[in-house]
């Protein structure tokens, strides 16, 4: 910055050329990848038509989104010394007229030409011009008679002999002189900026109407294809728009001027509707995502944006740039466009990523690698294809992988692979692309199923009964019973039966007492206070407590009768199905197969349960000898009068 005036007073002496030799010659050694001054010529030129910025920074972002490839063929010629093949920059497309003398000049030296036009046209007298056509100096009362008679006379001949001319006062196809005003001429939004009188441009037009062929700006010397905002804003009549809306193949978007992006265009309306919404001064980027959101709305967005996955705020980025590309592309192409700019650390806000794709012009510079779905079949990219880590290598898209565990998780099933039995990693769930929720029930799900298939696959292993608890641990002895208390829900059950620890009783003693305990409160326990409550107040104040109570009583009668219906249906069941071990008398059923047992686990492993696991044959074994089954009985005890009633007497007891 100290030395800018010293540049300044030099730089401003410089032509035109000198000046942009000495912007490629600062960008030549600065470039991501190594390119040659005529191609960064050429890109500064065509960014220059584009109306691009031409900073030195905008132009090496651009070309290093090119990652080292040349988007522009650069016209050779042979020398006409030597025929030694050199590179000339400019084609016959980069030649232009000149607006003072009407000369075929190389766009390199135009403006110097133009400066030297100006110079000379300035110390001409006032009423002296130069002819457009021939170059002459004539006075300028005879100018205007001159051009036409010349015009004239030219007319005929010259239509053959057209070169690529472009000024602001030539008609590109008659080359006769026009106005630049709106009612005679328009001027195509083509690079060159070609201008035509409304005669020849309405020929034009009809031609390609007639021949149903996309319209453009020449047909042989501009190759600029008009897009539909083009043809819209064309002063032709309504019927000739329609007509050649129907031939646009171009799918060129216009230019919104508020929010610097594109517009889906099929009718000016369109456009219309678009600025009267756009509101681009209210819009601010999200720090996850990337997008652009109304400011007032910016935080009920970051609320649900910060819980997205990385792939859904890139999915979003990308769903808002494809509507506001200049030409239309694929999510996929503005993924892999998103990558390779992260990974050579360039912008990603949507203009910077819209502005490098319109430089394009419609072509994309990398080759997407796709690989199809070893499930539906369907070709998608790399990047949307997982790789398990079975031995076979599974590949699916992200659509069937996440299909696959809802399935599983719906059948009550171990997450695998869709095509074999490889169990899936908490590293590949994570890689779900769901939201955090989401994978976080699915890892639960995956950690819980494995722990239970491993309970069930081990001997000894004590479950607590209690539907709502998950605790589980290993017996040292699978034949032993204790009492268990379970450490998460403090439910105490058998270590053997799981039914309610029975202290001095076998698993097998306790249907009987539950039914002589049954019937002792449902009948024996009533007619006892009933006596009593005949010979002593207290028993009649504990049978009107007894009363009191019934409706208690007669719910936990109910409870013990249901118990006592469960355990009569278990003893009968295994009366029926079920033997006992011959090593350690356990109940165990035969489901099917042959007669080969072992005690506690299926003859060939998996389904584990306490046993003391030793084979025994089935034929062999004894049956299994259930409790009597009988009913309960209504048994009224008939008591003696206290008078008639023996009296006990206790020895040694105070």
């Amino acid at each position: 910055m100290y030395r800018m005036d010293d540049h300044l007073q030099q730089c401003r002496n410089l032509s035109h050329y000198q000046q942009q030799q000495a912007l490629i010659d600062f960008i030549v050694p600065r470039t991501k990848y190594p390119m040659t001054s005529q191609e960064i010529r050429v890109f500064i030129e065509h960014r220059r038509k584009s109306h691009l910025p031409l900073d030195p920074h905008s132009i090496i972002d651009a070309l290093a989104v090119l990652d080292g490839t040349f988007p522009f063929e650069i016209a050779t010629r042979d020398c006409d010394v030597g025929q030694d093949p050199t590179t000339n920059v400019q084609s016959q497309k980069c030649t232009k007229v000149c607006m003072m003398c009407s000369k075929m000049i190389d766009e390199v030296d135009y403006f110097d030409h133009i400066n030297a036009c100006i110079d000379i046209s300035s110390a001409r007298p006032n009423n002296i011009q130069e002819c457009y056509i021939c170059s002459k100096e004539i006075a300028e009362v005879d100018f205007i008679t001159h051009v036409n008679e010349y015009a004239s006379e030219l007319s005929s001949s010259s239509k053959s002999k057209l070169t690529t001319r472009q000024t602001q006062n030539l008609c590109f196809i008659c080359s006769l002189p026009i106005d630049s005003s709106k009612i005679s001429s328009h001027t195509i939004s083509c690079p060159s900026r070609h201008m035509y009188c409304l005669k020849c441009f309405q020929h034009s037009m009809n031609e390609y109407i007639k021949s149903n062929i996309p319209p453009g700006c020449h047909s042989t010397l501009c190759n600029y294809q008009l897009s539909r905002y083009d043809v819209a804003c064309l002063p032709l009549e309504s019927d000739t728009i329609k007509h050649l809306l129907t031939c646009v193949k171009s799918a060129q978007r216009p230019q919104c001027p508020l929010c610097l992006f594109y517009v889906d265009f099929n009718s000016m309306s369109d456009l219309e509707n678009h600025a009267a919404l756009c509101n681009s001064e209210n819009l601010i980027a999200c720090e996850y995502c990337h997008c652009l959101y109304n400011m007032y709305r910016m935080d009920d967005h970051l609320q649900q944006c910060r819980n997205l996955s990385h792939y859904q705020q890139q999915q979003a980025l990308i769903d808002f740039i494809v509507p506001r590309t200049k030409y239309p592309i694929t999510s996929q192409e503005i993924r892999v466009f998103i990558e390779h700019r992260r990974k050579s650390r360039l912008p990603l806000d949507p203009h910077s990523i819209v502005d490098a794709l319109a430089v394009l012009d419609g072509t994309f510079p990398f080759e997407i690698a796709t690989r199809d779905c070893d499930v539906c079949a369907e070709t998608c990219v790399y990047e949307d294809i997982f790789v398990f880590g079975c031995t076979e290598s599974h590949k699916l898209c992200y659509r069937c992988f996440e299909t696959s565990c809802t399935t599983k998780m719906t059948n009550n099933e171990i997450l695998t692979c869709p095509l074999c039995n490889y169990q899936l990693q908490d590293g590949e769930i994570r890689q779900l692309r769901v939201s955090a929720d989401r994978q976080k029930q699915l890892l639960e799900y995956q950690i819980q199923k494995t722990f239970s298939i491993y309970t069930g696959a081990t001997q000894g292993v004590i479950k607590c009964p209690n539907q709502q608890c998950h605790w589980v641990a290993e017996a040292k002895d699978p034949t032993d019973r204790f009492q268990v208390q379970c450490p998460l829900c403090g439910y105490e059950f058998c270590s053997l039966c799981n039914q309610q620890y029975h202290f001095r009783t076998t698993c097998q003693e306790v249907p009987g007492i539950t039914q002589r305990w049954f019937f002792w409160c449902n009948t024996e326990r009533g007619n006892y206070w009933q006596a009593r409550a005949q010979q002593d107040a207290n028993f009649r104040a504990q049978l009107e407590d007894y009363e009191r109570q019934k409706v208690t009583n007669e719910r936990r009668n109910e409870e013990l009768r249901q118990r006592y219906n469960d355990l009569l249906a278990d003893e009968t069941f295994k009366a029926q199905n079920c033997r006992l071990c011959p090593h350690c008398r356990r109940v165990v059923q035969h489901l099917g197969g042959c007669n080969s047992m072992i005690c506690g686990q299926n003859y060939h492993g998996g389904d584990a349960q306490s046993g003391c696991g030793r084979p025994f044959d089935w034929s062999k074994a004894a049956p299994y000898v259930p409790i009597a089954n009988r009913g309960p009985q209504q048994v009224k005890t008939k008591l003696k009068a206290p008078g008639e009633q023996k009296l006990v007497v206790h020895k040694d007891v105070q």
